[in-house]
């Protein structure tokens, strides 16, 4: 195809279109920093699933299967697998619930505390740099942004 001013005017319309598409930018940005993160997890045995596993695990310090699903908003199957996954490559153990003796409890092993506490200031310095960027205005404006768009897909 021969690039004429015309083609390429067509062509940067389309472009501004696709981009003014906040959903497909939030796709876009969500993919950057999936990418980002792997970088930070390359000299790991981490995936990105598996490391936001661990860090939603560290979070709440002893979860459920099911509940480490739905604050992963991702399948309980996968989430099985990669918590199966971890608990193989000693990062997580498994405690009894006491309120339900068929359910177990998913906690951060001795291991698993020691790469978090290896891996957090990775994370910390990236968090900083967005914050940094964005400043605290636009990072309140976010926040209340993205709380009115779980609720809305929450739905």
């Amino acid at each position: 195809m021969k690039l004429t001013s015309k083609s390429l005017e067509r062509q940067l319309e389309r472009v501004r279109k696709l981009e003014s598409n906040v959903t497909f930018q939030f796709s876009m940005i969500a993919k950057l920093m999936d990418l980002d993160a792997l970088a930070l997890l390359a000299d790991t045995p981490l995936t990105l699933t598996s490391y936001r596993a661990l860090k939603t695990v560290e979070t709440f310090e002893e979860i459920s299967i099911a509940d480490l699903s739905r604050h992963m908003v991702s399948d309980s199957a996968q989430i099985s697998r990669v918590v199966a996954e971890l608990s193989k490559n000693e990062f997580v153990e498994f405690n009894s619930d006491p309120t339900n003796k068929r359910r177990k409890l998913v906690v951060l092993s001795a291991k698993g505390h020691k790469l978090m506490e290896s891996l957090a200031p990775r994370f910390e310095k990236r968090r900083q740099a967005v914050e940094d960027l964005l400043g605290d205005e636009i990072i309140d404006d976010l926040r209340l942004g993205f709380a009115k768009l779980v609720e809305h897909f929450s739905k």
